[in-house]
């Protein structure tokens, strides 16, 4: 029987092209001949199938030819299999905290559409095409995004897997989220919800409390042990916090690098219900969930939406968001409205440098500023200092 002008069928078990979930791609394989009577199945991955077909059907005709030359291992190596192995080896070496490594893992997901290219293939206009295409994001995901891609290219460049760094000359696109800041209580909605989380049998209220109060962090709070109380002088040290440990798995670790451990002063009224929640134990964590285990922030954030909307807490004709934080800043606010110094107000709350503490509560102390400055001014004109008192004496007007 003739076979001219049949079709050649490939070897089993290649030439199928599959989706690979891990990799966020389509990928196929095919037998080359690499010399010497000797095969070799091949490879090769892209974002469409016909992408995939068109690369086998290139190497197999390469191959029939005896044009193919197998590549260097390091081109054929993806976005995908870099960045993994980069994180796998940096958690492994204790460079970044379990917490970090998730977060950059959950990061490497949002990156899918890039992850299954070679990262000789990917050019600055496919990284253009991504970001513009992801600007739905906010702006806090897109920087972990555009952060990540870069360690990885820095990462490309220094192990010679590529010559360039594309990312070199692509900007960051900013959000198209409308951005919406975060709000202090005003003074009536502070009332509002202390009269709630006193009278109400409320669920993590004295952690609410305690932050609205100290303008300590849920996660810090949550971390509060016995031994971190001190009773007599009435402070609170605050050196650990709640985070996210090896599969999302809730830990108690020490403070971030960027923030340091630090005396917190409370007030007796603090001081008083502090002292109920540690009731008798001599040691451990303060609060615990009702099984026993470590209160996540989630959990504590849960319970505070579901305050605000049951009490009608917050007031809708006021901009800006109300959430978790808010308890923090609303501390904060008071504290500005009643002249605090401004480095007084960063060593309680634990900010590293002044400059972070100013540009988060910038807009209160502008009110302070101008608060201060007509003070000064009144105090001039009072003394005759002023310009105008000067005018006035000399008989002189102005234009």
């Amino acid at each position: 029987m003739s076979t001219q002008g049949k079709k050649k069928r490939r070897p089993k078990g290649t030439g199928a092209i599959y989706y690979v979930e891990s990799r966020k791609c389509y990928a196929g394989n095919t037998l080359v001949d690499i010399g010497n009577g000797k095969t070799k199945k091949k490879y090769v991955y892209g974002k469409t199938k016909t992408a995939v077909a068109d690369k086998l059907r290139d190497i197999e005709y390469q191959s029939k030819n005896g044009e193919f030359i197998e590549k260097d291992k390091k081109e054929t190596i993806t976005f995908y299999d870099l960045a993994d192995k980069m994180l796998t080896e940096r958690f492994a070496m204790n460079y970044i905290r379990p917490s970090t490594y998730d977060r950059h893992c959950s990061t490497l997901k949002t990156l899918a559409d890039i992850s299954g290219y070679l990262l000789s293939e990917i050019t600055e206009d496919i990284l253009k095409e991504f970001f513009l295409k992801n600007v739905h994001y906010s702006d806090s995901s897109i920087k972990k995004m555009y952060q990540l891609a870069g360690a990885v290219f820095k990462e490309a460049v220094k192990q010679k897997i590529i010559t360039e760094n594309p990312m070199n000359d692509v900007k960051r696109p900013q959000s198209k989220q409308e951005k919406i800041p975060v709000r202090a209580l005003s003074v009536s909605e502070q009332q509002h919800l202390v009269d709630v989380l006193l009278s109400e049998d409320i669920q993590y209220s004295e952690i609410m409390l305690i932050s609205l109060f100290t303008g300590m962090r849920i996660g810090e709070i949550c971390a509060l042990a016995v031994e971190d109380i001190n009773f007599v002088n009435n402070t609170v040290f605050v050196h650990k916090t709640v985070s996210r440990g090896s599969y999302e798995k809730t830990i108690i670790s020490n403070l971030p690098k960027d923030k340091d451990p630090r005396m917190v002063p409370i007030d007796d009224d603090i001081a008083t219900l502090l002292k109920e929640c540690v009731g008798n134990k001599k040691k451990g964590l303060i609060f615990l969930s009702s099984n026993g285990r470590v209160i996540t922030t989630n959990q504590v954030n849960a319970a505070y939406s579901g305050i605000l909307l049951k009490h009608n807490i917050v007031d809708p004709t006021i901009y800006g968001k109300i959430d978790l934080h808010s308890l923090r800043h609303s501390f904060a606010t008071r504290c500005s409205e009643s002249s605090m110094p401004i480095k007084v107000l960063q060593d309680i709350l634990g900010h590293s440098d002044a400059s972070i503490t100013w540009n988060t509560y910038c807009s209160l102390f502008d009110d302070y500023k101008n608060e201060h400055i007509a003070n000064a001014r009144e105090y001039m004109k009072q003394n005759n200092l002023s310009i105008g008192c000067h005018i006035g004496c000399h008989g002189k007007k102005t234009a």
